[in-house]
């Protein structure tokens, strides 16, 4: 825990060091032993905490850093090449874990370069609606998802909320992040995943692209009251003909 710590003593998840010390021994970290690692340091004044939140450990004295060198972008997963793998992820292992019913409508569109071109942070590289009619009740569920995806020198503050931005126009927004095992931007992962917290933005990470059972999900969105009116404008502009034609015939229970 000492080695995973940041040496700037910056604060870090209980759940997220559990992670990282599985990830480092190759096993699963028991809660018990977890914390009971944890109060040894506590104990020894090697570590201190944070209350609230899930809770948060930092180094009790941290050593003076040497300047971190810039991270170098790698063209080989720029955001236009990540596009596929995201888009056979959602419609493969993250459908599978909605656990919609059979007949639910789930439509996956890239807005990347869709809708108006004003406007801050209003376009979502992908945009996931699903739609289901009750079966005992009247009416149906329409929740619409978008997806902001950055490559491993994108995942910043700023990138979560630009991904919070996007919820003026959807129920649920998430960040999906390119971060391979031992990146060095790994250094941003514990600030990411509390601005997500606190703006209840879902963040997925990415390790690799080709591989969804490498795609990890961090933290789960929580749902935003957006104004239906709101939500049903902006898929006018974004949707094509023929999947508003299909969402509006689930919507009413009619065959497209």
């Amino acid at each position: 825990m000492l080695v995973l710590l940041p040496g700037d003593a910056s604060p870090v998840l209980n759940r997220v060091m559990r992670l990282m010390l599985s990830r480092e021994f190759q096993r699963p970290i028991g809660t018990e032993l977890y914390f009971a690692a944890r109060n040894l340091l506590l104990n020894g004044h090697r570590i201190g905490r944070m209350r609230g939140q899930g809770g948060q450990v930092f180094l009790e004295s941290a050593p003076v850093l040497a300047t971190q060198p810039a991270i170098v972008n790698d063209d080989q997963w720029a955001e236009h090449k990540l596009m596929q793998p995201l888009r056979q992820y959602l419609e493969g292992a993250f459908r599978l874990g909605l656990d919609l019913p059979e007949d639910a409508t789930y439509i996956v569109h890239d807005t990347s370069s869709v809708g108006p071109h004003r406007g801050q942070w209003a376009r979502p590289d992908y945009v996931l609606v699903t739609a289901m009619r009750f079966k005992l009740l009247p009416g149906s569920q329409v929740d619409v998802h978008s997806f902001e995806l950055k490559t491993e020198t994108g995942g910043t503050v700023q990138a979560v909320h630009e991904a919070l931005a996007q919820t003026r126009f959807t129920h649920f927004g998430h960040l999906v992040w390119h971060l391979p095992d031992s990146s060095k931007a790994e250094a941003r992962l514990t600030e990411n995943v509390r601005h997500c917290d606190e703006h209840g933005i879902g963040l997925i990470r990415m390790r690799e692209p080709t591989r969804s059972e490498s795609y990890e999900i961090l933290l789960d969105p929580v749902r935003k009251g957006t104004l239906s009116i709101t939500v049903e404008g902006f898929l006018e502009s974004r949707l094509s003909q023929e999947q508003r034609v299909q969402l509006a015939c689930a919507i009413r229970g009619d065959d497209p």
